[in-house]
């Protein structure tokens, strides 16, 4: 039987369970929000008289992140009100509170033995009908589970946010094997009701869906740069607003999550996938060499104040890294001149503003050269691991569009350029196309949707090769 969430629990108080926290106080509920107990004194505690026994202590990392998503920009919390709903503690002092909250929700550390080891502990306290998720990013759903009992696991799921949570829409849900289909559908329901989230069902692969194609994408098109001389403004310039994705582009974005989140993120995955096809982008020397030089010299983005860019410290300019300098230096960025760029920006439609780009009339450009390569392995390597990874192709479309902001996910934008059209500019890169595209165009299949007017009703499914409705692909 199904229940009404009205109260939760997330256990790890870190950036991304604190903003957790926020979302789920802002739409009403009770939210316990608990972390660690430190090991040792700060100056300041140690000045203060305190001893690792006061309370303070005890729950100084619960506070720490509280307060810093209470400082967040833009805000995690809606309002004084919502920040009053979350209770701080820790999961020695307060773990056996998690049997009074219907939703717990986990978002430590990314590592499977301290996610192995929690749920353990929670089960020792959690009430029957209570549900259990996690906030992992990649680890395997049904390895957090490990050794639990069936009414447990029956009970447990993923839930992937993405991180602001509280302003991308995109949740990834990730059931086991086990998982309970009343289970998976409360808190979907929940989710996308009261949460206003976009649901995407992923299978329990490594990464899911979102992260999953973001770290052979990023790879991929940095590897290209370091191959064929590409600055970082001329990337940034073609991997923006000119494709329909965000401002940030690839460098600024790398910047803005922390180049040593999707270093340790990128490696675990292709540790996890070793037949993938694919999985040598993941591998390539000039890439890894070029990440391991910006983790040693803690160059790690945004949040230590350099990465691919950093700012003047006397005019305030940005900077960026100079990346075929072996010295890892910094200049003034040069305004990239690429005229089929030029020509493309004057198109609003970004079906025909990518179409121009991939046209025989700019083969020769730089500029277009770029998109034509990231563009033929983004919906070559899309199609790839589709049917491994998503329930339909519309789910990894969705991902993109609510998870990174594109305003096209890899199947829309192929259809926009023509399906067939399209297999044959990704194979005369050398890339090969799935043999599921293949299929499904012998058999006359030439989209990957179908649709009634704008809306789209039916994803081609290259298990029954044929169109399989939307309404037939709710996991619940």
């Amino acid at each position: 039987m199904t229940r009404t969430i009205k109260s939760a629990a997330v256990i790890g108080a870190g950036t991304m369970g604190a903003a957790i926290a926020a979302l789920l106080a802002n739409v009403g509920l009770s939210v316990l929000l608990l972390d660690v107990i430190p090991q040792q004194l700060t100056t300041e505690e140690e000045a203060g008289g305190l001893t690792l026994a006061d309370a303070a202590v005890r729950n100084r990392l619960a506070r720490a992140g509280f307060e810093r998503a209470c400082r967040a920009k833009p805000a995690a919390f809606a309002d004084h009100a919502a920040e009053q709903r979350v209770t701080i503690g820790n999961v020695e002092d307060n773990l056996a509170q998690l049997a009074e909250v219907d939703w717990i929700i986990e978002a430590i550390i990314e590592q499977l033995p301290p996610k192995q080891a929690l749920m353990a502990q929670i089960e020792t306290v959690r009430r029957s009908d209570s549900y259990v998720t996690s906030n992992s990013s990649g680890l395997p759903m049904a390895a957090i589970t490990e050794g639990r009992s069936l009414d447990f696991k029956q009970h447990f799921l993923g839930t992937h946010f993405f991180n602001p949570p509280r302003y991308l829409k995109l949740l990834e849900v990730i059931p086991t094997a086990d998982t309970d289909a009343d289970v998976t559908q409360t808190v979907a329901q929940f989710a996308e009701s009261t949460l206003q989230k976009g649901i995407v069902y992923c299978r329990d692969t490594p990464n899911f869906i979102g992260n999953r194609l973001y770290s052979f994408n990023y790879s991929f098109v940095v590897g290209h740069a370091l191959e064929h001389g590409y600055t970082i403004a001329e990337v940034d310039a073609v991997t923006g607003p000119l494709l329909g994705r965000p401002k940030t582009a690839t460098f600024r974005l790398l910047d803005l999550i922390g180049i040593d989140i999707v270093t340790h993120m990128t490696r675990n995955l292709a540790a996890l996938i070793p037949t993938d096809p694919y999985g040598i982008i993941l591998q390539d020397t000039k890439l890894n060499r070029l990440f391991d030089e910006l983790l040693q010299r803690r160059w790690l983005g945004n949040k230590s104040g350099q990465g691919f860019y950093k700012k003047d410290p006397n005019t305030g300019d940005r900077l960026c890294l100079m990346l075929q300098s072996e010295s890892l230096t910094y200049s003034p960025p040069e305004e990239p001149v690429f005229a089929a760029v030029e020509a493309a920006q004057a198109i609003d439609d970004l079906g025909q503003r990518v179409a121009l780009l991939l046209s025989d009339e700019w083969r020769h450009d730089r500029g277009a050269q770029l998109v034509r390569a990231l563009l033929s392995f983004e919906l070559a390597y899309a199609a790839s691991c589709a049917p491994d990874i998503a329930y339909s192709l519309k789910s990894i479309d969705d991902t993109m569009r609510w998870g990174f902001a594109h305003q096209a996910g890899p199947f829309e934008l192929w259809e926009r350029l023509g399906v067939a059209k399209t297999v044959e500019m990704i194979e005369a890169q050398d890339i090969p196309v799935a043999f599921w595209v293949h299929q499904m165009l012998a058999a006359g299949i030439e989209h990957f949707y179908q649709k009634e007017g704008d809306q789209i009703i039916a994803s081609y499914d290259c298990e029954i090769k044929a169109y399989r409705s939307l309404a037939e692909l709710k996991l619940a």
